[in-house]
């Protein structure tokens, strides 16, 4: 049963966006989010696209939790409920796209950041890397403005300007032939307090200094950027209205549920979690109970245990070291415990980790073996059939997700796993199967967001409600 009400949202808002990627969005989304929480308001913080790394630093900026907007996972309706769900209360709203303006999945330019933006009737902050440009970025811009008239590109932002001469040319260029403001300017810098890791920037949780850089960016936008402007251009924005659906029962009308206990590994090896995802599982009633694999520490009492995306390979000595943990986690998958592994999650649950040509054991529950390659193996959109059964999800259904790893599986013992998903796009394990199953464990390079997928909320707790029903009738031990 769901609950459906209209949601009318005023809240002001903006988008921030690029000519394409790698130009400056996150720090200076970053920075702009922290100068507005210095005003003392209360900002929310959206992520266009699925990313987790981004997210984290937006959320830490904003000190509430990054929500992710993503109308290739879920309906546009369901995108602009959260949107105006989660602004609703906030004094400004703030979404960092991602790639370029206008860049899709098609040559239409379907599910890119500027279809987000007239979606959320959000005006675009549009920041253009001048390095060794000039006056051809004024041709750039203007070409945005003009390639969709109904797109509001509102005010520009330039970073990576070699000094104030550039920054003149730039800003007259721009102005003269767009009529579009120029708010701010941010000089070239090193960046040494930005690190970054294959295609984005280092995790939050393995930045020495993270909340340090939220005030360096901060101050960078201060001095750099007219955030008044900022606030006319967001407090421009047209109210927006959606349907808010909100999940009352996700089992079973009218039935009353066990209060189920799902572990969560949140460490700085296992990171990757959608707030929506969390927010799923406790809406049903779960409780959720925080576990380390880095802790020498057994497995606590569960129901389930959820092991999310991060980067196992950074971690990879002390993961191996832990053995008190790895063997509590083989024991409860041999006594049936249902385990959901993504990406990290799947690499870790392997038999081992190689990376260049050094093995580290790992949790041993897959009889294979995750190799850490030095490109890319999945990256992008993944949809998958079920079929073959698994604890968590209904043959036949079609599940939609994405994948980025790095990471591919060598040495399997077919005879003891089992696969659950045909892959119809993206690569998975081999660009034909993924879903890995053994016992009530499963494990996948699949990423599955829970506004998106409702079979993922839904599988996880009637796993753990079966689990817990066979635990709570097993004979106590002697």
């Amino acid at each position: 049963m769901e609950l459906r009400t209209t949601l009318k949202c005023s809240t002001p808002r903006v988008i921030t966006a690029a000519l394409s990627g790698g130009a400056g969005k996150t720090l200076i989304t970053v920075g702009l989010i922290g100068a507005l929480r210095r005003r003392g308001m209360l900002v929310g913080a959206f992520k266009k696209g699925p990313d987790y790394i981004d997210a984290g630093w937006l959320g830490l900026a904003s000190r509430e939790a990054c929500y992710n907007l993503d109308t290739y996972l879920f309906p546009e309706e369901i995108v602009r409920g959260s949107f105006v769900r989660r602004s609703l209360g906030k004094q400004i709203s703030v979404v960092e796209g991602n790639r370029g303006l206008f860049d899709g999945v098609n040559p239409e330019g379907g599910y890119s950041t500027a279809e987000l933006a007239k979606l959320l009737r959000a005006p675009v902050v549009l920041i253009v890397d001048a390095s060794k440009v000039t006056r051809t970025a004024a041709a750039l811009v203007l070409g945005c403005r003009e390639f969709d008239k109904d797109l509001n590109v509102a005010a520009v932002i330039l970073n990576r300007v070699a000094g104030s001469r550039h920054e003149r040319i730039l800003r007259q260029s721009i102005e003269a032939a767009t009529a579009i403001p120029v708010m701010g300017s941010v000089r070239k810098l090193a960046a040494k307090n930005l690190p970054q890791r294959h295609l984005g920037l280092l995790p939050l949780h393995e930045h020495p200094g993270a909340l340090q850089f939220i005030e360096d960016a901060a101050n960078l936008i201060e001095e750099s950027v007219d955030v008044e402007n900022l606030l006319t251009v967001a407090a421009s924005a047209v109210p927006v209205e959606a349907l808010s659906t909100c999940p009352k029962d996700m089992v079973g009308a009218g039935v009353t549920l066990p209060t189920v206990r799902i572990g969560i590994v949140r460490d700085s090896a296992f990171q990757f979690y959608y707030p929506e995802n969390v927010e799923a599982l406790l809406e049903t009633g779960a409780e959720m109970v925080e576990i380390s694999a880095l802790e020498e520490k057994p497995l606590p009492r569960i129901d389930a245990l959820y092991i999310g995306g991060g980067f196992p390979e950074t971690h990879a000595e002390a993961l191996a070291g832990n053995r008190v943990f790895k063997k509590s986690l083989r024991e409860e998958v041999s006594a049936g415990l249902p385990v959901y592994a993504e990406c990290g999650g799947l690499m870790y649950l392997c038999r081992n980790l190689l990376i260049d040509g050094m093995s580290y054991p790992m949790a041993g529950v897959f009889s294979m073996d995750a190799v850490l390659e030095r490109k890319p193996q999945g990256l992008g959109y993944v949809q998958v059939e079920v079929t073959y059964p698994n604890p968590f999800y209904p043959c036949g259904a079609v599940l939609t997700g994405h994948e980025f790893h790095y990471s591919s599986i060598q040495g399997l013992d077919d005879s003891s796993v089992s696969w659950a998903f045909r892959v119809l796009r993206g690569h998975g394990v081999d660009g034909i199967r993924d879903g890995a199953c053994r016992l009530n464990a499963f494990g996948t390079y699949v990423h599955m967001h829970a506004l998106g997928e409702s079979l993922w909320a839904k599988g996880l707790i009637n796993a753990a409600l079966d689990y817990h029903a066979t635990r709570t009738n097993r004979p106590a031990a002697v």
